[in-house]
Order: structure tokens, then sequence, then C-alpha cells
């Protein structure tokens, strides 16, 4: 049986096992590793505008900040229990890495 949906506001009070102020470090493995790649993108006058607060690193667009941007956290979140990649928690530094 596939269980129901999340509401946009479930998902953005859904806990994580990772920390906001560490998504911006894992989205850059990510691509660096090549496991997910930046969408096309839509607003190229957007691009430059990063020190809004309202810019999105993923999008590269003025939408929501990177820390709010659910529905990615909600995929890295798959890739995790696909094993794809494996959320390392670091006692020493208290940062999550990714490792593919």
């Amino acid at each position: 049986m596939i269980g129901r949906r999340l509401t946009p506001k479930e998902l953005q009070e859904k806990k994580h096992p990772f920390l906001d102020s560490d998504f911006p470090g894992m989205l850059d493995g990510l691509l660096e590793k090549g496991v997910i790649q930046l969408p096309e993108l839509k607003r190229v006058e957007d691009v430059g505008r990063t020190a809004s607060p309202k810019y999105c690193r993923y999008h590269r667009t003025v939408s929501h900040p990177l820390k709010k941007y659910v529905m990615l956290k909600e995929h890295i979140m798959r890739l995790i229990e696909d094993r794809m990649i494996i959320l390392d928690f670091d006692d020493v530094v208290k940062t999550n890495h990714i490792l593919c």
C-alpha cells in the first residue's frame, strides 16, 4: 500500500537527518560527484543576485533560500533510502558529508 503524500506544510515541518546549515555543502558534494545536476536555468536575469535572501543555489534564481527547498531534501532522502548515497555523520566536525 502506498502512503499518502505529505502536504507542503507537512514537508516544511518534516525533520531531516541533516542540518539546514549543512545543506549547501551537501549540494556541492552531490554536484561534484555527478549524483545530481542543476536544472535548466529559467530566469537568466536572477543568476547574479546571490545576495538576495531568497536566492536558491540549486535553481540559481530568486525564489526561496536553499535551506527551505524541501523537494531537494526529499530527493536526497530518496537517494539515501535507495542506497545511492550514504550520509556520514562526522562527530568531530559536526557536519554531514555525502559518500558515494
